[in-house]
């Protein structure tokens, strides 16, 4: 069992269509209580740092098939050095491709730990929690303020990381105190604060103390002085119901639209942390297609971060309200995307300007609309995604009996320039200038 919790980014490297290993890499990972962050196929050196730099992680996969690893993972390892990146533990695999003196000459390079052969993907897991259980927040956080506020995207990856510890050491705080009824200051309470926090934990008054030094850094950050206000926009509904790609579109209408010239944005995708091993496979950025692709947008102005749930319920994070407060401290606009299982959450409602519902098809009757409590919210918009699917008719007719018609939209996410994400994106944006 780790100390810390163990985020981890994984992908192809360009010109690579072999996806099937990374996939089994990833269940393994999940399954072994790491969070894995799973970039797709075909990620350029561009693509592999950007997406390091802004996840935070401990450490990064490299999968190669097809030849030019060694050039590739010297690369990426030069790059992140070139950017501070505090973290460059590169580890890699590649079956047969990879050949016993290419293992040996990679291994000899800093920053690149362990390179697997054919057969060891289940070795991998015992390597990253021996190498990789470190605390991922800097030590002196007051120092990154600045760069914070003026949006330098390392010194942003800290501070959610920073979030995320805080929210990790409060999740645990109030599992040991909230099941005691006491006040700060009496006997039972004094008595706790030297008891351990949890199997792998420091003292309770410890913990506490890191907390409040935490929440202490963050407190020093106030929202931008740009001269727009960060819109900050949420993106629930079940899982299949399109949510990442028509994220992916509407972020692509927000770099071609010429009102945001000076504005930038951040996406922030939820994704569950599993009940049972305590990892997760936070997999929306594959769905990223235009929103992580320097042909396509400025990704100078794009940060992404991808986030587990870690036992928050919701659809949301426990690090999610400071992750919005960091944000809006360097002047991003922000899409956040909740996980989808089961009956939407609601819990992003309160943490955004405006909720968006997408929902599809196969969604049911009129009884089932009644259930689904977002569909009550005033002012929700509400998309009826995948549109040219059978049902979508039968469906449409009866949310227009019931939403009202400025606040709901049809939309096809994955055909390009489609009118439905058109009106939605320009309903979203109705307010910029």
């Amino acid at each position: 069992m780790t100390t810390n919790i163990i985020r981890g980014f994984i992908g192809i490297k360009s010109n690579d269509g072999h996806d099937a290993p990374i996939l089994v890499v990833a269940d393994i990972l999940k399954k072994a209580g790491i969070e894995v962050i799973l970039g797709g196929y075909d990620l350029t050196v561009d693509k592999f740092v950007e997406a390091i730099i802004t996840e935070g992680v401990h450490f990064a996969g490299i999968s190669s098939y097809n030849g030019g690893h060694i050039p590739f993972f010297i690369a990426v390892r030069d790059r992140l050095k070139i950017e501070n990146y505090p973290f460059i533990h590169l580890i890699g695999g590649g079956g047969s491709t990879i050949s016993p003196q290419d293992i040996t000459l990679l291994e000899s390079e800093n920053g690149i730990d362990k390179i697997f052969k054919s057969g060891e993907a289940g070795l991998s897991v015992p390597f990253i929690k021996d190498h990789y259980d470190f605390c991922n927040v800097p030590d002196s956080p007051e120092e990154l303020i600045d760069g914070v506020k003026a949006g330098n995207k390392l010194a942003l990856s800290a501070f959610v990381n920073l979030a995320e510890d805080k929210a990790r050491l409060d999740s645990m705080l109030q599992e040991k105190i909230g099941r005691i009824n006491m006040n700060e200051g009496s006997e039972q309470f004094n008595q706790l604060l030297n008891e351990p926090l949890g199997a792998n934990g420091g003292l309770v008054k410890q913990a506490l103390e890191r907390s409040k030094y935490l929440g202490n850094c963050l407190a020093q950050l106030e929202p931008s002085g740009n001269s727009h206000r960060s819109v900050v926009i949420g993106i629930a509904g079940r899982g299949g119901s399109g949510k990442s790609t028509l994220t992916d579109e509407l972020i692509l209408r927000y770099f071609n639209d010429p009102r945001t010239e000076n504005r930038k944005v951040a996406i922030l995708a939820v994704d569950p942390t599993s009940a049972t091993s305590g990892g997760a496979l936070l997999a929306d950025r594959i769905a990223f297609m235009y929103a992580t692709d320097k042909n396509w947008v400025d990704t100078s102005r794009v940060f992404i971060r991808s986030m587990a749930s870690r036992g928050a319920g919701n659809g949301i994070s426990f690090a999610l309200p400071d992750t919005i407060k960091i944000l809006k401290s360097a002047g991003y606009d922000i899409f956040i995307e909740t996980y989808g299982t089961g009956q939407p959450d609601m819990g992003i409602v309160s943490l955004v300007d405006q909720a968006v519902y997408v929902t599809t098809p196969d969604l049911g009757g009129a009884t089932q609309i009644a259930k689904e409590e977002m569909l009550q919210i005033p002012g929700t918009f509400v998309v009826l995604n995948k549109n040219e699917l059978q049902g979508a008719r039968h469906v449409s007719s009866l949310l227009q009996g019931s939403i009202k018609q400025e606040n709901l939209f049809f939309t096809t996410a994955i055909e390009h320039n489609n009118p439905g994400v058109n009106q939605l994106y320009n309903a979203l944006t109705r307010h910029f200038h």
